[in-house]
């Protein structure tokens, strides 16, 4: 299995000027990375454009799509969720599928659905992604990510382990593993020593945690403690314990795929712009630079990666 880094254009300022993408893409690929992952608010400024610069710089792309969101062009502005209805939901994504592979992406990533489904809602909606991933013939990834269907440990627990036959029919699910949601929502990192001796042991954890590495398509490799979604610096060594669970999760994701017979394993490095990435009061100054925050977790994930005994 090799390594694969994908680039987050998210927080990428020059990502919002048609006239920057050609320089900003010969930077990502020099700076070690195979593809990008773009939402469609991005590339469709100009898909033509979009699609040559990365074929010029050998870059993939993986889509993000957001399903119910909405752009308002006339007022410039960005609805992420505007509906809970879920067959809403499962046309939009049948839509934004379509948009994805119209862009030639390789992958796409979804934000799905919502949290306040039960969870044979949650179970309909993946039902039909599933049918959407079969018949578009593209890899259709779950995250794990806060406001929508797996927003919680507890969450996807219910959805993928629950004792029923629809359960038991999702095998086929893929997710992106972005597990800095869950440590902020159970305000805990599990298995990290300090965070245990504080909260005590979670006992669930380690089957959900493989359930997860059997179905990640995706690492999204951002790191989150117990109050927040993003440390303001992995480098910083008060957080060394966060990131070293965090790195065992990602592992336990690396080992569980080799296996499985992957020869990629793709890894993200998503730190985020403000509010994720910190900022100072009144002048909201970021306290660190992202672009470097990126490249500091791309570079850490290259060396655990390389450390790992893969089978």
């Amino acid at each position: 299995m090799r390594l694969k880094l994908a680039k987050t254009l998210w927080g990428v300022d020059d990502a919002s000027f048609v006239d920057r993408w050609d320089a900003m893409f010969a930077r990502i690929r020099n700076e070690g990375f195979d593809a990008v992952e773009a939402i469609p608010l991005t590339f469709n400024m100009n898909p033509k454009m979009f699609r040559q610069c990365l074929d010029e710089h050998g870059l993939a792309l993986i889509a993000q799509v957001h399903t119910s969101s909405a752009f308002d062009a006339e007022k410039g502005h960005y609805a992420y969720m505007t509906s809970r209805d879920v067959s809403v939901h499962k046309s939009s994504l049948s839509t934004l599928v379509d948009v994805a592979q119209g862009m030639g992406a390789v992958m796409v990533n979804v934000h799905g659905g919502c949290d306040c489904w039960e969870t044979k809602d949650v179970h309909d909606y993946l039902q039909h992604a599933v049918q959407v991933a079969e018949t578009k013939g593209i890899t259709v990834s779950h995250e794990t990510h806060r406001r929508r269907i797996l927003y919680s440990p507890f969450a996807y627990r219910d959805c993928f382990l629950g004792d029923s036959e629809v359960a038991r029919a999702l095998d086929n699910v893929r997710v992106t593993a972005d597990l800095s949601h869950w440590a902020v929502v159970c305000e805990r990192v599990f298995g990290m020593p300090d965070s245990d001796a504080e909260n005590g042991v979670d006992d669930w954890w380690p089957r959900v945690l493989a359930d997860v590495s059997k179905r990640a398509a995706l690492v999204h490799a951002r790191v989150g403690f117990g109050e927040g979604p993003q440390v303001p610096d992995p480098t910083a060594p008060e957080y060394r314990g966060e990131v070293d669970a965090h790195m065992t999760w990602w592992e336990s994701v690396w080992r569980t795929r080799a296996g499985a017979g992957d020869d990629v394993a793709w890894v993200e490095p998503e730190f985020g712009p403000a509010p994720y990435l910190w900022a100072l009061p009144h002048t909201r100054a970021p306290v660190a630079d992202l672009w470097r925050v990126n490249a500091d977790m791309a570079k850490m994930v290259k060396e655990r990666f390389e450390r790992t005994k893969l089978p």
